[in-house]
Parts: structure tokens; C-alpha cells; sequence
């Protein structure tokens, strides 16, 4: 047979000895005559996983005179099953094309290493007496807040919507530690909160993490009554406080494990420093999620803690306030949107593991049949990326079609000009933008991941749609463009109840009441046994964690 695919697997790569618990296979995949839909990586015959596509490769492009191929990388990081651990394996790799066939682009002979054994060696050293902070009644919540960083991604700004939310009610005293600075900075001073620019735990190295953790304990030490940490990355924050008997609050907005989330932002996490975010997961007061999925992700990843799920929450009454008072017309007029086009938007970073690329490639399809289909890219972008799929919409003669937008910070606007929010994301918890849109009667499409399968309601209030699959997002697009307008005002009204039970004044309220708790020693009733959700989540979602 011909091979109609052009492609290699690049990594893993050297000796093919790889950890069992976590490898990354990437590479590309190309053909001339017909889309790549999907690419699947397999051990032998077990499925690992579906492979994230659209990454940046301007080297295949040139190397083989195609501009079209500048698009054509693929990603996963895969587990293998304990049955295969300490074995030698083949690895396959296949792409399937949007017509149907199925090729094999190689197959390695692998060598996977046992997970470690347990060598005895205690990072931890035994609380230290006296560590907590003694706080009389009354006194200030003396709290440290660790951040990633102080950008606008998700985790930050509702970081920044709790403390404000937080100055507005006062009892605490905020310091953040953040390693990098940056917009939000001075929105979280004008909330009373002191900024330091600290150093990043260093998580691919035991020796200098066990360092940064006992500095952090030396300046903790009486001086704090409270840890939180607004993302999974700020675990070593909260080891120091399990060490020293403080109560920590550690917020997971990624239901991705933590290896992943730290390869996406960091590098590599050492064995002995992921023993440490189990400790740390174990020994919090509580452990709050926006998400069943990451709760769901984080107990096969065997985390033991007290989990809570507490939904993301929108602003429930500026969005129907832009509904009644932002003419939708004088809206589109404004930014630009023809009054005969169908527009999507898909509000977030501009980043390869957010699917912008298997969008606008399936945008570029489906226009086929339905040219007026258009969509606007809004965010914060990486700028190799955005290079890339700025690449493909010339190449594509995609420019009148596709728009890419900088962060926003008021989306009302473009919620009351678009017709569709798309979020075709490889991987998310529970994203606040979809529920954004909702509350603004936009019917949704999303993938299948995290919780947007509970979100949303095929059919009634949007559609769904498989992730890093091509025909599967094509799909879902026709689906969108061949929907007629009265069906569209309809999902949106049906979208708009949905978003009701998701206030964010009552999310906020409810997060400052579990600090307080917290650092009384106790938890509020409403999250006390077990995992659980606010009491307007409804029997669905408590079926949701019983069945976990």
C-alpha cells in the first residue's frame, strides 16, 4: 500500500527507556490529500490516549515546502497500565485522516522503567511546635496567598475575585508571594493586599525544594494564621504549613494531573517533590475544586484529602443586565460582524492545549458549505503559536473569516455578538468563560472533558464534540452553522437558566466562609463529610461525586 501519510514519532527518543508513570510522545503527521483527524498512541495494543493536535512545526512546513504542514505537530503524555511497568513494549503511533484511513506512522521498541521503590527517605520533618500563629479573637486573618504568577489567566483572576471579595467584607490580612508580577498586580494592591515578588519552588530538584520549603517555614513561622494556594502549583506553600500545623486551603482549577500541569508551565517534577504535593494534598484542611473531574483525576492519581467542589461562579446580574441594555445589532456593528455571519467565539489563551488549532483547521472545512461561519480568537496568546495559526489562516484565505483578538477583560460585548462559544480545549475542569457566555444566552459547543459534559445539554443548550479530533470538531460545527436562529435564541435562553445556578456572588460568599472556617480549626456544615458541593448543586451533581 501507499503511504499517504507523512510523519515521525520525535519523542521519546535516545536509549527509548522511559518512566512508566509518565512519558511524553510527540511528533508530526501530514498528508497532502486529506486532513489529519486524529492520532492515536498505543503500547502493543492498549489505547494510551488520543494525542493533542495543531502543535507549531514551521520546520516540517519548510522542510517540505508545504505551509500547511505548519500545523501538523501532535502531543500526548501518557501512563502506562501497571501490567506493562518494567517491561519492553512496543509503542505504535496512527493517524487517522479525515476520510477515514487509517496509517501507522512507526512503532518504537520501548523500555518501561517499575515505578520507584519506596527508598525511606522522609522529606518531612515533624511539625514544628509552636509554628502555628497565635491569633487572638477579633485580630485579622493573617493570610499568605502563594501564586503562580500574576497574569490573567483563569486561576489568577478569580484569585483576584476572592480577594476582593474578601476586602469588601475585611477580617484578613493578605500577603502574596507570587514569582513574577505582572497586570493584576495593582488591582490586588487597590484590594488592600501587600505584593511580593518571590522565588518558584523549584520542583525538579528534591535537594533545593526541601531548602525552599524550610525558608518559606522560617518566614511563616507565628507570623501566619492561614496558607491558600489558588492553583495546584502552590502545594510546596501548603507543605510548609502542613509542616508547621497552619491551616491551608490548596485550590486544583486543572483537572490534568499534576505531573502535566507542571510540564506545561515548569519542566520536569521530581519523584521525591511529587511525594511532597501528596503530603501536602493529604495535610491541607481542605482541598477545593471548581471541578468533579479534577477531584476524580487527582483520586486515581491516589491524592488522599478533604476535597471539596465548590463551582466556579459568573456574574449572574451583569450578565442579564447586558442582555436587556446591549443592543445585539449595534453590538456586532461595532466590533465589526457583518450582519449575515455566524459568529463563534472562543475566549481564552491562545495556547496549543487550549484547540484553537483543530478550530480554525475545522472552521476552514466546514466554510465549505457554510461561508458565512466565522469566529473570533480572544486572549492572551503565545506567540509561537499565534504566529503558526496566523500562518494558516493566510495560507488558508481565512482572513475576513478569523479573527484573533487580544484579552478582553469586558466580553459582554462580543457574548451579545456571538451566535456560538466554542471551547475546544484538550483538556479543562470547568471553565468559567463557557459559563460566562451562557449567562448570557449563548448556546455553547465544547468538548468532552472535565465537566463540560455535565455543563452542558446537546441539543437543549449547545452541542458537544470529541477533543484533538478534526471530524469530531467539524461535526459540531455544520451542527452550529445549520442551526436556524429561532432554535439559537432558544438554546440560549435554556443556556442562560442553566448559568442561573452558577452565581457568583454566592461562590465567593461560600469561599470566604470555608477560609474563615479553616483557619478557626473547622469547616463550614455545607462541606463537612466529605467531598461535596454548594447546596445549589442540585441531586445531579451529588450523583456525580457518589458515583466517584
Amino acid at each position: 500500500m501507499v503511504r499517504r501519510v507523512e510523519g515521525n514519532i520525535d519523542v521519546p527518543g535516545g536509549a527509548l527507556v522511559v518512566d512508566a508513570k509518565d512519558f511524553r510522545v510527540a511528533g508530526w503527521a501530514h498528508c497532502r490529500a486529506s486532513p489529519v483527524s486524529r492520532v492515536e498512541v498505543w503500547l502493543g495494543e492498549l489505547l494510551l490516549g488520543r494525542a493533542g493536535l495543531g502543535r507549531a512545526r514551521p520546520d516540517v512546513a519548510a522542510a517540505l515546502g508545504d505551509p500547511g504542514a505548519g500545523l501538523s505537530g501532535f502531543d500526548l503524555r501518557a501512563t502506562a497500565p501497571p501490567e506493562a511497568r518494567g517491561v519492553d513494549a512496543p509503542l505504535r503511533v496512527t493517524a487517522t485522516l479525515l476520510d477515514g484511513t487509517t496509517e501507522e506512522l512507526g512503532s518504537l521498541a520501548l523500555h518501561l522503567l517499575p515505578l520507584p521503590a519506596e527508598s525511606g527517605t522522609a522529606l518531612t520533618p515533624p511539625p514544628r511546635p509552636g509554628g502555628r500563629a497565635r491569633r487572638r479573637r477579633g485580630e485579622e486573618i493573617r493570610t499568605l496567598w502563594s501564586a503562580r504568577g500574576l497574569d490573567q489567566g483563569g486561576s489568577q483572576l478569580r484569585m483576584a475575585e476572592l480577594i476582593e471579595h474578601l476586602a469588601r467584607r475585611g477580617g484578613f490580612r493578605i500577603t502574596i508571594h507570587s514569582p513574577e508580577d505582572g497586570p493584576l498586580r495593582s488591582v490586588l494592591e487597590a484590594s488592600g493586599a501587600t505584593v511580593h515578588i518571590a522565588q518558584r519552588a523549584p520542583l525538579d530538584d528534591a535537594t533545593g525544594y526541601e531548602r525552599y520549603v524550610g525558608e518559606l517555614c522560617a518566614l511563616m513561622e507565628g507570623r501566619i494564621d492561614l496558607v491558600y494556594g489558588p492553583t495546584v502549583t502552590s502545594f510546596p506553600a501548603v507543605d510548609a504549613a502542613v509542616r508547621l500545623g497552619v491551616p491551608s486551603v490548596l485550590r486544583i482549577g486543572e483537572a490534568a494531573p499534576l505531573r502535566t500541569v507542571v510540564a506545561w508551565l515548569f519542566g520536569d517534577l521530581d519523584p521525591a517533590v511529587e511525594a511532597a504535593a501528596h503530603r501536602a494534598v493529604a495535610g491541607a484542611s481542605a482541598v477545593l475544586s471548581n471541578s468533579v473531574a479534577a477531584v476524580r483525576t487527582y483520586r486515581t492519581e491516589g491524592y488522599s484529602g478533604r476535597f471539596v467542589v465548590l463551582r466556579t461562579g459568573v456574574p449572574l446580574a451583569a450578565a442579564r443586565a447586558a442582555m436587556k441594555t446591549m443592543d445585539r445589532r449595534r453590538c456586532r456593528e461595532r466590533l465589526g460582524i457583518g450582519a449575515d455571519e455566524r459568529l463563534l467565539v472562543c475566549a481564552g489563551t491562545l495556547w496549543n492545549v487550549k484547540g484553537q488549532a483543530v478550530l480554525v483547521s475545522a472552521l476552514d472545512l466546514v466554510r465549505k458549505q457554510h461561508p458565512n461561519l466565522t469566529c473570533a480568537l480572544i486572549g492572551h496568546a503565545d506567540p509561537e503559536y499565534e504566529r503558526a495559526i496566523g500562518a494558516f489562516v493566510v495560507q488558508r484565505g481565512l482572513a475576513g473569516a478569523v479573527r484573533i483578538v487580544p484579552f478582553c477583560e469586558d466580553l459582554r460585548p462580543w457574548w451579545r455578538a456571538a451566535d456560538a462559544a466554542v471551547c475546544p480545549s484538550e483538556t479543562e475542569a470547568t471553565p468559567s468563560v463557557l459559563l460566562e457566555a451562557m449567562a448570557h444566552g449563548v448556546p455553547v459547543l465544547g468538548c468532552r472533558v472535565g465537566d463540560l459534559p455535565d455543563l452542558i445539554d446537546p441539543g437543549a443548550t449547545g452541542w458537544l464534540c470529541d477533543h484533538s479530533d478534526l471530524g469530531s470538531m467539524v461535526d459540531g460545527l455544520t451542527a452550529v452553522a445549520a442551526t436556524p436562529r429561532k432554535v439559537l435564541d432558544s438554546m440560549g435562553a435554556a443556556a442562560a437558566r442553566e448559568a442561573g445556578a452558577y452565581a457568583q456572588a454566592e461562590v465567593l460568599r461560600r469561599s470566604g466562609e470555608l477560609l474563615r472556617a479553616v483557619a478557626e480549626g473547622r469547616l463550614p456544615r455545607w462541606c463537612r463529610g466529605g467531598p461535596t458541593l454548594t447546596p445549589a448543586g442540585g441531586d445531579r451533581w451529588r450523583r456525580l461525586l457518589r458515583r466517584d
